[in-house]
């Protein structure tokens, strides 16, 4: 997690200081949560189904963070939980460089929706267990996200 640079910064080793925490960065272009797609099968019946992009994208962060957890460190969060995601989107060449922050798609709340679907069943049972959040998206050097998680406390 220390590698994540450029002006979104985490301050990673005062999460990681914390105890049952997760921290954990997935690397790659993030996806937004794609509409739900339809089609009809035979005999009638209808299927729904992610676009592929955002099952892809979906698929990978489920790797990495099954990955961390398998390591040990910590352990699957039952009860409600704090989430901080850091999104870094590669900078198009025609954006100066005082832009930091991007204020185009992907959407930010899509993104959040694809990490929090990923999640399920490897960090925490569902994602109504999110009591408190923050997210962030900017530009940087390494596309991806960083993903930092704990049990909620009542007084924050």
């Amino acid at each position: 997690m220390a590698g994540v640079r450029g002006p979104g910064k985490v301050a990673v080793t005062a999460l990681e200081e914390k105890p049952a925490r997760i921290v954990f960065r997935v690397y790659g272009m993030p996806v937004a949560q794609g509409r739900p797609r339809a089609a009809r099968l035979p005999g009638g019946q209808i299927r729904v189904f992610d676009p592929t992009k955002s099952r892809e994208w979906k698929q990978h962060v489920r790797a990495q963070a099954a990955l961390y957890m398998a390591e040990g460190r910590t352990m699957f969060v039952e009860g409600p939980l704090e989430m901080t995601l850091f999104f870094e989107l590669l900078r198009p060449k025609s954006a100066p460089r005082r832009i930091t922050m991007p204020a185009k798609k992907p959407d930010l709340s899509n993104m959040l929706k694809a990490v929090e679907d990923a999640l399920c069943g490897v960090c925490y049972r569902d994602d109504s267990q999110i009591v408190r959040l923050r997210i962030e998206k900017r530009f940087g050097d390494k596309p991806g996200v960083a993903v930092a998680m704990w049990p909620a406390v009542e007084n924050p």
